[in-house]
């Protein structure tokens, strides 16, 4: 059998051995190329009977004739299990779920399953922020609310949560599934004019705007937080807001013109007791930098509410929750949540303990025992809970309506704090004889 070969001609010749070779004519030179590598063997049966040589394929039951059977994979199973054997195989499958349960591998407990938020203000919202180049802390964080805030819930009282300055934080909290960076991308100049515009379309009645932290900027986002608040106060004035901040390092000429641009709860979370500071919090962030952010807000503007935020469930201990409880209310704090902390991700610190309720109610208790304005507490509430919002709203406009009549009286810190209480303890009265939790 003759081929082409490099422009030449050669024959083609397969020897007993498997070894494809070359014989050149001319020359009776051979040139051997390499085992044949073909999944079949040959038959040299046939050539006894001067026949040529065939190609046979294995059968695959003779390759695994000789292989494992179905006894090999149950070996020691040849007899059934006693009870008293299939008792014990369990009760060590129950121990090592046990063991797992112990080390924090919990399965979600049903009070903290929520639905699928969905309806006609949560597709409405989405649409305009996709649209307009906007954040949300609730699509960021993944906020367990996010369905009844965005469609007002039972005390019909819509809100949300803008995140502004971007959807990258120069913080990496431990507990907090935004996106981080060490340069996040420029301020866009025009998001403030961008957020009011979309939150007087949707007509809310109470906003909160957070952010995230910017510390790659010379006033850390300070005047841009001011800035928004403004236009929003200038396109919605109806609009009840509250700013939830970052630190801004703790310096006073960048808290300021946040608590002076017209907002009417200006609120800084805690986030958790002192000793678990630089446990969950970035390294830039402390408890005391942040108990002073508060206090300085009341120092500058007394009249504005102040709240914080407590997360349970990263390893506190009860001793610590009422420590950092009384710290807030020593700094001039009305409004404290409490809430569970609930692990956004495997690449986050894990859930030390999913709290019960009944505590988050003690905790409810001891904060209208320590003196606090409202206290919002409960597996499932946030730092901007809807609940908790319809409850300052209130407080907000009855305080307004009361202005009036208090005219009168001296505009001093110390009476208006007073006047503030009368109204919360009304409020709250009223509540309870609806038999309606804030919860």
């Amino acid at each position: 059998m003759s081929s082409v070969f490099d422009n030449k001609s050669y024959i083609k010749k397969n020897d007993d051995s498997g070894y494809l070779a070359y014989i050149q004519p001319d020359t009776a030179a051979v040139t051997v190329f390499g085992r044949r590598l073909l999944a079949t063997e040959v038959d040299n049966s046939s050539e006894k009977d001067g026949k040529a040589a065939r190609r046979v394929r294995k059968d695959f039951a003779d390759k695994i004739k000789d292989g494992p059977d179905f006894s090999d994979f149950v070996s020691g199973m040849n007899e059934p299990l006693t009870p008293a054997q299939a008792l014990e195989k369990a009760t060590a499958a129950q121990n090592r779920l046990q063991s797992k349960l112990s080390k924090g591998t919990t399965r979600l407990p049903r009070w903290l399953k929520t639905d699928i938020p969905t309806g006609g203000n949560v597709t409405k919202i989405r649409k305009t922020l996709r649209d307009l180049n906007l954040h949300t802390v609730c699509e960021e964080a993944r906020c367990p609310n996010m369905g009844e805030c965005w469609g007002g819930g039972k005390h019909g009282t819509a809100t949300a949560t803008i995140m502004i300055m971007g959807d990258t934080c120069t913080r990496g909290c431990r507990f907090c599934s935004v996106k981080t960076s060490k340069s996040p991308a420029a301020l866009d100049p025009k998001e403030p004019e961008n957020v009011a515009r979309a939150l007087a379309a949707w007509g809310l009645d109470y906003i909160v705007l957070t952010s995230v932290d910017r510390d790659d900027l010379a006033d850390f986002g300070s005047n841009h937080f001011a800035s928004t608040v403004r236009n929003i106060r200038e396109m919605a004035p109806q609009m009840m807001i509250e700013c939830l901040t970052p630190d801004f390092q703790g310096r006073p000429e960048l808290i300021e013109p946040v608590a002076l641009s017209g907002l009417d709860v200006y609120a800084h979370n805690i986030e958790t007791v002192e000793a678990l500071q630089g446990v969950v919090r970035d390294y830039r962030a402390n408890y005391k930098q942040s108990m002073y952010v508060l206090e300085h807000v009341k120092k500058t503007k007394p009249t504005l509410l102040t709240k914080s935020s407590i997360m349970l469930g990263v390893g506190e201990s009860d001793e610590e929750v009422l420590q950092t409880m009384r710290d807030l209310r020593s700094v001039g704090v009305d409004i404290v949540t409490l809430g569970q902390y609930m692990r956004p991700t495997k690449r986050h610190m894990k859930v030390s303990e999913y709290v019960s309720p009944e505590k988050f109610k003690h905790w409810e208790q001891v904060g209208n025992e320590l003196g606090f304005v409202y206290t919002a507490s409960g597996p499932l509430v946030r730092s901007s809970y809807k609940a908790g919002e319809f409850f300052i709203s209130e407080i907000l406009r009855k305080r307004s309506a009361a202005k009036a009549a208090q005219q009168q009286q001296a505009a001093d810190g110390d009476s208006q704090k007073g006047n503030l209480r009368d109204i919360a303890a009304t409020i709250a009265t009223e509540e309870r004889k609806k038999a309606a939790p804030l919860r």
